[in-house]
């Protein structure tokens, strides 16, 4: 029935959408509503009223299918596969790996595949609008609803419209919470009387009428359902009603005695239909040759409309379909399973073979189950993890071995983390708890329980679990231990001062000297990562030092293939921070981030742009860190999380104080929610920063308390630290301090320490002469360091020094030096600092250059000011788009908006505005 009665706003609304998607925009929009409500005939509706303007892609959903991994993906996409050369090479390599078009030896990031997977739709849509629909989307495969849920939160001017209907009350289609939805209610009497009247062929009473619209609440397929099964004597009145009038979940048994009804031969191609998950009639009649049935047998069905079979087989409802498979005889449904699985071998799809047998098999059965294992690996090696998980727990299930069992559900649970799907993973781990025999076994449960604690935020728990993991693994395997005592260093560190006593940095550092490598065994970078960090906690720095950089080294020649690298690349940024060696910061930060990239993998990419941030914003690179920051907050909005730090940190550093506060309160909410101490060490500094470009020298003092410690990430900050006591006329700390530095400096002797040496020596000296050579010295060497912060901050100081002892003019000079360096850098705080300074020193009136209006800029938004600064930093709208995970076109559409809010009408003099351009 093409006829929607009642349905004029949700029309409205989807016609909006279409209109949009013309004038070149994007728009999702989730439709929900109980089963029967009418969300698939407004999907027909709207696809319908677009088939002249739209390209259509379509795919309704079965839930068997979604154990498959990436199944509606390709089924969406495979129209415009050809198109895969347009894309970038790593979204193109993405796609053919999940597709199975090329050879590959690591599965790629779900991430990027969603990245792909929008850059292909947009590269679609480049020729016409594109309509994207999705029916029953609360049976996508895990992988697919991740890459939809995807596109449908970063596209934005792509011409490209993505409509899903989901269930209501389901627990499903999570990565869809949160889009524009619209919900599909019942219908109205009045227009349930129209649809029941217009359903009916022949004669309707109108007291028949009320009572069916009464009995089925509005529900449209109640409503047909219930025209198609009355006879026309009960409809006209003329014989009286059933009761109770069928509707709801006896709609289900009318399509079993309707299936009832049809010759055997018509069944057994209805349970071939719905036992099929490919929905491919290829499929259909190669089984048909063995169940004895052929397309004549299909007639009867098509006739009553309860499937269709064109390009694919698709029953007229689910309902349809759950009804045949369920009410089947099991020896019958093991018997079709069983010659599907024959066909889809014969037709060389060896995973599909494994589900069918699995499906076929009453009892358990270690050669299915073995296949089924084998299924899941190469499920994996296309990132289908979710899938993965699925086949292995029916693998488990089908297993006579017990501790074969619990190896494929450990297996299983730690795909499913890998998935992002912590609750699951915890049933599956739950489940192989039956399984305690193996210490081997034992410790690779605790090290999965720990990766589940850390997807749900509980930090300190995975620390423990991460210990207790290595213990249990020591006696039997040494080299996993250790392995996972890196991962512990790693958690310990991200914990910091929030770390339970369990998981301390101290407490991992113990377990590491109890678990010693044995001599036989050869050593990894990890191991002298793990010696390293254990003499660092226990014996203190100056012990650790010269291992601490001998591991750095160890790690900067790791080969890109090492299993552990990422851990061994993270721990090792850890440590060079802790040395104050900016220069190794920034050389494992780069290599973290071009491996990450090589190898698609989101999650150390991700720590790889905090890092790099870092080591950037501390040379004074704040437009550099800020862009870093803008990717990592970019990476964090896709997968539905928040972080504030970089943006802090980038405040504080402009000068925007309020906007500091603001974010400090937010960061350090965040930090004790999820206890992540790491957190409050650079709010720590923000704080600083804050403070010391007011002059506020007591609350920058407070702020660098942690400095001192053994562990401090804070070593860059120890000179501000010595300014600030000496300000505070707390002249034994500030010595203290200095010592500390001098020491620090001995052990990693690179320019910005030995400049942050020399100024602290000067100011520890006051205003004595002797202060002016180590001044003078600390700007020889910070001009040899990474970008302009600790040379700007070296002339204040030392302009500063010359005003009080009345070097005006020699003063001026170097003010004006710091303060056009931090206004080219666009730390305005410390501008400002040194501008009243210059006033101080008798400058005139051209002591401060004119800051850009913020007016215009204040008008961009967040998304529009991430494309200026990438697009003023020379990225083309292709790289700023894989680097903000959104589509060309959506980057280009923020573009121009950016030219027309500020006044520019190219890149070049984008790059001229101050704001945006590099010093």
């Amino acid at each position: 029935m093409d006829q929607l009665f009642g349905r004029d706003e949700e029309r409205s609304r989807l016609q909006s959408l279409l209109k949009r998607g013309r004038t070149g925009m994007s728009s999702a929009i989730v439709l929900r509503g109980a089963p029967g409500v009418g969300k698939s005939a407004l999907l027909d509706h709207v696809q319908a009223a677009a088939e002249e303007s739209h390209q259509i892609l379509r795919f309704d959903a079965v839930d068997s299918e979604a154990e498959l991994g990436y199944a509606a993906l390709h089924h969406l996409l495979a129209p415009h596969l050809f198109r895969l050369p347009q894309l970038p090479l790593p979204q193109r390599n993405a796609l053919g790996r999940i597709f199975g078009l090329q050879d590959h030896t690591a599965p790629p990031d779900r991430l990027l595949v969603g990245v792909a997977a929008l850059g292909l739709l947009t590269v679609a849509a480049a020729d016409r609008p594109l309509l994207c629909l999705v029916d029953d989307a609360q049976w996508l495969d895990e992988e697919s609803a991740v890459a939809l849920g995807f596109i449908a939160r970063r596209m934005y001017a792509e011409s490209l419209t993505l409509i899903f209907a989901v269930r209501e009350g389901t627990e499903s289609a999570p990565t869809l919470r949160g889009l524009p939805s619209m919900t599909v209610e019942a219908l109205t009497e009045r227009h349930a009387a129209q649809l029941l009247e217009a359903a009916v062929d022949g004669a309707l009473d109108s007291e028949v009428r009320d009572r069916i619209v009464s009995a089925t609440t509005g529900n449209p397929l109640a409503l047909i359902e219930a025209a198609r099964e009355l006879s026309p004597a009960q409809l006209s009145g003329t014989s009286p009603l059933p009761d109770p009038v069928p509707l709801g979940q006896a709609t289900e048994k009318l399509y079993i005695r309707e299936t009832l009804a049809l010759p055997d031969v018509t069944r057994a191609l209805l349970l071939a239909a719905a036992a099929d998950p490919t929905c491919d009639p290829k499929v259909l009649w190669r089984a048909g040759a063995v169940l004895d049935y052929d397309a004549d047998a299909a007639a009867p069905a098509e006739e009553r409309n309860l499937l269709t079979i064109r390009d694919r087989v698709t029953f007229r409802h689910p309902l349809i379909r759950a009804a045949v498979y369920h009410a089947a005889p099991t020896a019958l449904r093991v018997r079709t399973h069983a010659v599907l699985a024959d066909v889809a071998g014969d037709l060389g799809d060896t995973d599909l073979r494994a589900w069918h047998l699995a499906s076929a098999a009453t009892n358990p059965d270690d050669a299915v189950a073995m296949e089924l294992e084998t299924a899941a690996q190469r499920a994996v090696s296309r990132g289908g993890w979710a899938a993965a998980s699925t086949i292995l727990a029916r693998s488990a299930a089908l297993t006579t071995d017990l501790p074969s069992r619990a190896r494929r559900l450990l297996t299983a649970a730690e795909a499913s983390v890998v998935a992002g799907s912590p609750g699951r993973g915890q049933a599956l781990l739950d489940e192989a708890a039956a399984y305690r025999a193996d210490r081997h076994y034992n410790g690779q449960a605790q090290r999965v329980q720990a990766r589940i604690h850390r997807l749900v935020g509980d930090t300190g728990a995975a620390a423990g679990a991460l210990l207790s993991a290595a213990r249990q693994l020591a006696p039997v395997d040494i080299r996993m231990a250790r392995d996972v005592l890196v991962e512990a260093v790693v958690q310990a560190q991200i914990g910091g001062s929030l770390a339970p006593a369990v998981g301390t940095r101290r407490a991992v550092a113990k377990l590491i000297r109890d678990l010693p490598l044995p001599p036989e065994m050869d050593r990894t970078p990890g191991d002298a990562l793990l010696d390293a960090d254990a003499t660092l906690h226990l014996e203190g720095l100056a012990e650790a030092a010269a291992h601490l950089h001998r591991a750095i080294d160890e790690v900067r020649q790791a080969p890109a293939t090492a299993p552990e690298l990422f851990q061994w690349l993270a721990a090792a940024c850890a440590h060079a921070t802790l040395l104050g060696d900016d220069i190794a910061l920034n050389t494992l930060a780069l290599r973290m981030e071009r491996e990450a990239r090589a190898q698609g993998a989101a999650i150390p990419l991700a720590l790889a742009l905090s890092h790099t941030a870092v080591s950037e914003l501390v040379a004074g690179r704040v437009r550099e860190a800020e862009i870093l920051f803008d990717k990592r907050s970019a990476w964090e909005e896709v997968r539905g999380n928040e972080q504030h730090i970089g943006a802090l940190l980038i405040a504080a550093w402009r000068g925007q104080y309020v906007t500091a506060r603001e974010l400090d309160e937010i960061v350090t909410q965040q930090a004790s929610r999820n206890g992540q101490g790491y957190q409050l060490v650079f709010r720590d500094y923000a704080r600083s920063v804050v403070a010391l470009s007011q002059g506020h020298y007591a609350d920058a003092l407070s702020s660098l308390e942690g400095c001192l410690a053994e562990s401090s990430q804070l070593k860059f900050a120890m000179c501000d630290m010595v300014e600030a006591a000496v300000r505070c006329d707390e002249s034994k700390r500030a010595l203290s301090v200095r010592d500390y530095l001098r020491d620090l400096a001995e052990l990693t002797p690179v320019p910005a320490l030995l400049g942050d040496l020399a100024r602290a020596d000067a100011l520890v000296l006051g205003d004595d002469a002797s202060a002016e050579p180590r001044y003078l010295e600390a700007i020889q060497h910070h001009e040899n360091t990474r970008g302009p912060g600790r040379r700007a901050r070296s002339h204040h100081l030392y302009g500063e020094w010359l005003r009080r002892v009345r070097r005006t003019k020699e003063a001026r000079h170097h003010l004006r030096s710091a303060r056009d360096l931090f206004a080219y850098m666009g730390a305005e705080g410390y501008a400002m600092r040194a501008t009243m300074e210059l006033s101080a020193a008798g400058a005139p009136s051209e002591a401060r250059r004119p800051v850009p209006a913020a007016g215009s800029e204040s008008r961009l938004t967040t998304q529009e000011a991430r494309v200026a600064r990438l697009a003023a930093d020379g990225a083309t709208n292709a790289e700023i788009a894989e680097q903000l995970f959104l589509s060309v076109h959506t980057v280009d559409y923020h573009l121009r908006k950016v030219f027309r809010k500020l006044g520019v009408r190219s890149r070049r003099e984008l790059q001229e505005n101050r704001k945006y351009r590099s010093p």
